[in-house]
């Protein structure tokens, strides 16, 4: 069995080897092979944010390294994990030339941008050629019974890399017993007894994370074309459009990251920090300032305090004097009143307790005391969306709820009591700029006006397709799924990332074209509503597995009647 279970690349792997055989039976449609771009810019962003988290694991290692209480401990494994860093920017920028390579070899020139020193695949949307399905097959296939020598450095590299992390987090001496991961397969064919096998000889400890980097980094020796075993390389890059084979290399890239993260996640885990003397902990918050206006922000610290409940300290302080000859001395805590605005800052010092002595540690914070404000909050967003309703709450200390107005020239406001307001804004103030006000009534009848913080108008974000409760992005699906969310036909929605609340906010399917592969010919649907038509439910019941369905040209009406078109549906069938 090459690889054991299917791991979720591998599955993925599949679903676009299914989609490319699809393509080749017609003349590649435009709007799958800009599917393709779509499923790259994705694999892209998931990508950096990886390679984002994984920074903060090399700066918590850095970290380790600066403490002496630490440094013996975070030594070793901090050294594996720089080895590992270095093995994964080693085979990101092979996979990475690869694709520019390809690229390349269809647009005449390189693909690559600079970022900051760092090189990135230019968008594939500019891609002249993007349906070129030579280039691919020259470089890394040339005969499918006999894989080019290109081709197959593809697989040695990613195996490479694999054997080379897996030897990395296995191999090492521990007091006095030596781990080792000892694999007895030739690396790209093994059956999970097999990799249980080689694993007995490590940590029980790194078992796990191992066997988990082994089989995402491990690709299929074979894949089933039509029945057919042919070659990895084959499988995936014969006949392949040019921006299809790029999004295959950006998967790998993916992976080669993916399993980076785990790696060094498990190396930093390892990582014992020297114990401290406390019996309680505390989340702490604080900030250089606890008084804010409208419209500012504050850097707020959040931290966990760990401390001997069992001691009372001393602590003494002067407010704006920093000479601790005049400081006044209380016990356990102190008390600071406002008399007059202004900013100020206490200066003080604490005593501790090292090793049974007492010492005094200085410490400070900064304070502003102020006059009552108005405050106007947005409760959605930080932006007013045109056709949506906003609920806005507004107060001004020192007064009641009811006397309390809200003021934003050119939009709707209605109050909905209990300081909330309804706030709506109409389709011609996009793009303004709106300054809020309160107004508030006095104990004398007259009124008082408190500024409040400018708000722009924005058009609402566009929406994503959906079939049923399917979304664009999750490419294979069961055919019990494909029956059980038709019924509830082409819908568009927002996707959950976007914090609207979606009992204020609908779309309505206004129209959309259904596409299904038969024994290698499109057949074409379309329809005037959300809802599948009989034809379309018949076509979907003849569906089997391996074979493709797609909806596009999707269009509805959102709030206020403005008409989308929104992003295309591609499904391939299990």
């Amino acid at each position: 069995m090459a690889g054991g279970k299917e791991t979720p690349r591998q599955k993925m792997i599949g679903m676009m080897y299914l989609v490319l055989t699809a393509l080749l039976a017609l003349n590649v449609s435009k709007e799958i092979v800009v599917a393709f771009i779509t499923l790259n810019d994705k694999l892209e962003n998931s990508t950096r944010a990886i390679e984002t988290k994984n920074g903060g694991v090399y700066q918590a290692f850095e970290n380790f390294m600066k403490v002496p209480q630490t440094k013996e401990a975070a030594k070793p494994w901090a050294a594996r994990a720089t080895q590992i860093q270095g093995m994964a920017n080693n085979a990101y920028s092979f996979f990475l030339q690869e694709t520019n390579d390809l690229i390349k070899e269809v647009e005449k020139k390189d693909w690559l941008d600079d970022e900051n020193g760092k090189k990135k695949l230019h968008t594939l949307h500019e891609v002249g050629s993007k349906d070129d399905y030579d280039a691919a097959t020259r470089l890394f296939v040339g005969d499918p019974g006999n894989i080019n020598q290109r081709g197959k450095d593809l697989v040695t590299k990613f195996h490479t890399y694999r054997d080379s992390v897996c030897f990395v987090l296995a191999n090492y001496t521990l007091g006095k017993r030596t781990f080792k991961f000892a694999p007895k397969f030739d690396g790209s064919s093994f059956s999970d007894e097999e990799l249980l096998a080689a694993l007995k000889e490590c940590n029980p400890e790194d078992t796990a994370k191992i066997k988990q980097v082994y089989q995402m980094l491990t690709l299929p020796e074979k894949m089933k074309n039509h029945e057919e075993e042919v070659p990895w390389q084959a499988g995936m890059f014969d006949h392949a459009p040019v921006v299809a084979a790029a999004a295959l290399f950006t998967s790998l890239r993916n992976d080669i990251r993916n399993a980076e993260a785990v790696a060094i996640d498990h190396l930093l885990g390892k990582v014992q920090a020297p114990t401290f003397n406390f019996n309680k902990i505390e989340p702490l918050a604080f900030a250089r300032t606890s008084y804010l206006n409208v419209g500012d922000s504050m850097d707020l610290r959040v931290m966990i305090a760990a401390y001997d409940s069992t001691e009372v300290p001393k602590i003494r302080f002067g407010i704006n004097d920093s000479n601790p000859a005049n400081y006044k001395e209380q016990i356990g805590k102190i008390s600071v009143r406002g008399t007059t605005p202004g900013a100020y800052t206490a200066y003080g010092l604490i005593s501790v307790k090292e090793k049974g002595e007492e010492k005094w540690k200085p410490w400070k914070y900064q304070y502003e005391v102020g006059e009552p404000t108005g405050v106007i909050a947005n409760e959605d967003f930080l932006v007013v969306y045109a056709n949506y309703e906003h609920t806005f709450s507004a107060s001004a200390s020192g007064y009641p709820q009811d006397r309390v107005n809200l003021n934003l020239p050119g939009l709707a406001v209605g109050s909905k009591g209990g300081g909330k307001f309804s706030v709506k804004a109409p389709v011609g103030m996009i793009g303004k700029k709106v300054q809020s006000s309160i107004t508030v009534k006095t104990d004398g009848g007259g009124s008082k006006s408190l500024s409040g913080p400018t708000f722009v108008v924005k058009q609402l974000p566009k929406p994503s397709s959906y079939l049923g409760s399917i979304p664009s992005s999750e490419g294979n699906i069961s055919k019990a799924d494909l029956k059980a969310n038709s019924n509830a036909g082409v819908r568009v929605a927002y996707d959950p990332s976007v914090p609207l609340d979606p009992t204020k906010v609908s779309f309505r399917v206004t129209s959309f074209t259904m596409v299904v592969m038969v024994k290698g010919t499109p057949i074409r649907e379309t329809t005037t509503s959300g809802a599948l038509t009989p034809k379309m439910q018949g076509l979907l019941n003849g569906l089997s597995s391996g074979m493709s369905v797609s909806f596009t040209a999707i269009e509805c009406v959102g709030p206020g009647g403005t008409k989308l078109k929104v992003s295309p549906l591609a499904f391939i069938i299990k």
